[in-house]
């Protein structure tokens, strides 16, 4: 059932202890969430009601990216969005596959008898949603022998720590224990050219998009193409030269057969 929370509310005094948020009757475990896109996330706050008297309604809502926009915005538990509560007094609110769009500021707010909402006067949860992506450095385009470093970058500190799994063309490096965000190509060769991604070892699913790095020699681009050309020609070079060679041999061969003379008997009468 949905429920409206646009309705008469009820703000609490808070009092803050070594960065610990706490109030009378509403606190939220996490402050700031950063989350991957296409993940799902848990956003959790806890609730106290002294008289023992549980609440009737329980609802989060989500504050309008700009002053144009209403103050709060309705989260329907629909669709992505699941509310779930436990035995300790606290309601999580489930957003799966999260969008970009799902970033912004929630709250939680329940209600006890006709008395109204009951919500904090602090902020609620801020909830980044962030892609990965890949960056190189110095650049895309290198020369063989460089040292090129590879970041799997996101627009916030991922909420938990993190091991990072690594594509090449597709296919995972060799692991290694520990992986982080950086991958560190000392010297790069012209083999290394191709398509490189990472994603995260908790979402192996969501990657990054791919991000092509050239290998340049010095005399030009060495590409997986430019190496297969380069093959090609070189076999080609080597028949042309076996079939001038065999070419050569059958003309000598042929001008041994015409040039010298047979050897000749001579008969003579016998006793001459």
């Amino acid at each position: 059932m949905t429920v409206s929370c646009n309705q008469r509310t009820q703000t609490l005094s808070l009092t803050t202890d070594h960065n610990v948020i706490s109030a009378d009757l509403v606190n939220y475990v996490s402050r700031r969430i950063c989350a991957l896109e296409g993940s799902s996330v848990n956003i959790t706050s806890e609730y106290s009601h002294p008289d023992n008297t549980k609440p009737e309604n329980k609802c989060w809502s989500k504050k309008g990216r700009s002053d144009d926009e209403d103050s709060e915005t309705l989260i329907d538990a629909a669709g992505r969005v699941e509310y779930h509560s436990n035995m300790k007094n606290q309601h999580i609110l489930t957003i799966k596959n999260l969008k970009k769009n799902d970033s912004g500021e929630y709250t939680f707010r329940f209600k006890k008898d006709h008395k109204g909402w009951t919500q904090s006067d602090l902020p609620g949860v801020f909830l980044i949603v962030t892609e990965l992506r890949v960056e190189m450095s110095p650049s895309a385009v290198v020369t063989e022998g460089q040292r090129v470093t590879l970041t799997c970058r996101t627009s916030c500190p991922l909420t938990h720590n993190t091991n990072y799994i690594w594509y090449f063309n597709s296919r995972p490096l060799t692991p290694r224990e520990n992986q982080n965000k950086h991958l560190i190509l000392d010297p790069v060769s012209w083999d290394s050219t191709g398509s490189y991604s990472c994603a995260v070892e908790t979402n192996k699913d969501i990657s990054s998009a791919p991000k092509t790095l050239t290998v340049q020699s010095i005399t030009g681009t060495w590409t997986p193409a430019a190496a297969g050309g380069t093959a090609a020609l070189l076999v080609l070079m080597l028949l042309t030269v076996f079939c001038w060679i065999r070419t050569r041999v059958c003309t000598v061969h042929t001008l041994d057969k015409t040039t010298w003379p047979s050897p000749s008997v001579s008969l003579s009468p016998s006793g001459a």
